[in-house]
C-alpha cells in the first residue's frame, strides 16, 4: 500500500514545481523531499515519476497517471480520519483556503482566529496567490475554498457575498487635489497614477468605474504597477503617483488623505467561493458556514466592510 506522507510529498513536488520549493512548503529538508519521491517509485517498481528540466521537475508520463489517483487516495485517507474523530464528536481535518494578498491581509486573521475557538482540531492552510492561479487552484481541487474581489459565475461553484467597501483616491498630504472640494476625474489625466496589475479585480473596478466618467484606460499614466498594498501607500507617501485603494487599507497617520473625486463612486465587494459538493469533508462545511454565520458577519463589519442584509 502506497505511503501516504509519499504521496502528500508527490504532489508538492508537483504543485511547486521542484524540490527545493516542496521542502519549504512542507517544511522539510530538500533530502527528506527526495527521499519520499525515491521511495514512491521504488514501490512502483522503481517507475521514474518526475524528469528534470533546468531548475523545474516535470512529471512524466506514470507521473500523470498518478496526480488523480494520489488525490484521490489522501482525500479519502483524511475522510476516513474524519470519521473517527467524528465518533469522538470532535471535527477535525484540513482545509486549504485562497486569497488574493489583500482579502489575506485585511480579513482573514480575524476570521480564522475566531473560527479556531470553535473548531480548534481543524487545521487551516492559507494560500496567496493572484486571482488566476485562485480559480486555476478551486478548477483543480488544491484549494477547497477562496476569498476574492470578484464575484464568479460558473457552473458547479457556489458564490456568496461577505461585504462591500469604498475604493477611494488618495495622495500625499499637501498635494493640490487636496485643496480642491470636488476633483473632475478628467484631471486625473494630468497625475501619475499608482495602478494594480492589469487584468485584477481591483484594476478592472478602477477602469470601468473612470470610464463611465468619461476618462478611459489609455487617458491615465501608471508610474507603477503593483498588487502589494504596502508598497502601493509607500510609493503614494514617496510622490510616485496617486492610487486608488480599499478605503479599509487607509493608515492612521496623517500623511495622505482622500480626494473627493466628483461623481465617481467605486466599491470593492468581497465574495466567499467553493465548488458545490454533495459530499464535502465536515471540515470545508465547517469553515464555510462559519464563514457566512453571526460571528464571522461581525467581524468583517467591524474592519470597516458593509456587511449585506441577511
Amino acid at each position: 500500500m502506497l505511503n501516504t506522507i509519499h504521496l502528500q510529498t508527490f504532489l508538492a513536488v508537483v504543485e511547486a514545481g521542484n524540490y527545493s520549493a516542496a521542502a519549504e512548503r512542507l517544511h522539510m529538508s530538500q533530502p527528506a523531499v527526495s527521499q519520499h519521491i525515491r521511495a514512491l517509485e521504488d514501490q512502483l517498481d522503481h517507475i521514474r515519476l518526475f524528469r528534470r528540466v533546468g531548475q523545474q521537475m516535470l512529471l512524466t508520463h506514470a507521473g500523470e497517471d498518478l496526480v488523480v489517483s494520489a488525490r484521490e487516495m489522501l482525500a479519502l485517507s483524511a475522510r476516513a480520519e474524519e470519521s473517527i474523530r467524528a465518533l469522538r464528536g470532535q471535527i477535525s481535518g484540513r482545509v486549504t483556503l485562497g486569497c488574493t494578498a489583500s482579502s489575506g491581509e485585511i480579513l482573514l486573521p480575524g476570521l480564522l482566529g475566531a473560527f479556531r475557538t470553535h473548531f480548534p482540531a481543524i487545521t487551516i492552510t492559507v494560500s496567496i496567490a493572484p486571482i488566476e492561479a485562485l480559480l486555476e487552484g478551486l478548477e483543480t481541487q488544491q484549494v477547497q475554498m477562496l476569498l476574492i474581489e470578484e464575484q464568479q459565475r460558473r457552473r458547479g461553484w457556489e458564490s456568496t457575498l461577505l461585504g462591500t467597501e469604498r475604493v477611494v483616491l488618495i495622495a500625499p498630504r499637501g498635494h493640490a487635489l487636496l485643496h480642491q472640494e470636488q476633483v473632475p476625474p478628467g484631471m486625473l489625466r494630468e497625475h501619475p497614477l499608482v495602478l494594480p496589475r492589469s487584468g485584477t479585480p481591483l484594476r478592472r473596478i478602477i477602469e470601468d468605474g473612470l470610464r463611465r466618467r468619461g476618462v478611459g484606460a489609455t487617458d491615465i499614466h501608471g508610474a507603477l504597477e503593483t498588487d502589494a498594498i504596502g508598497m502601493t501607500l509607500q510609493a503614494v507617501r514617496d510622490g510616485v503617483g496617486l492610487a486608488f485603494i480599499p478605503q479599509t487599507r487607509m493608515t492612521r497617520g496623517r500623511d495622505l488623505a482622500i480626494v473627493d473625486l466628483a461623481g465617481v463612486n467605486l466599491q470593492q465587494d468581497w465574495h466567499l467561493l467553493r465548488s458545490r459538493e454533495r459530499n464535502a469533508p465536515r471540515a470545508v462545511q465547517a469553515l464555510y458556514t462559519f464563514m457566512l454565520g453571526p460571528d464571522a458577519r461581525r467581524i468583517v463589519g467591524k474592519a470597516g466592510l458593509k456587511v449585506p442584509a441577511e
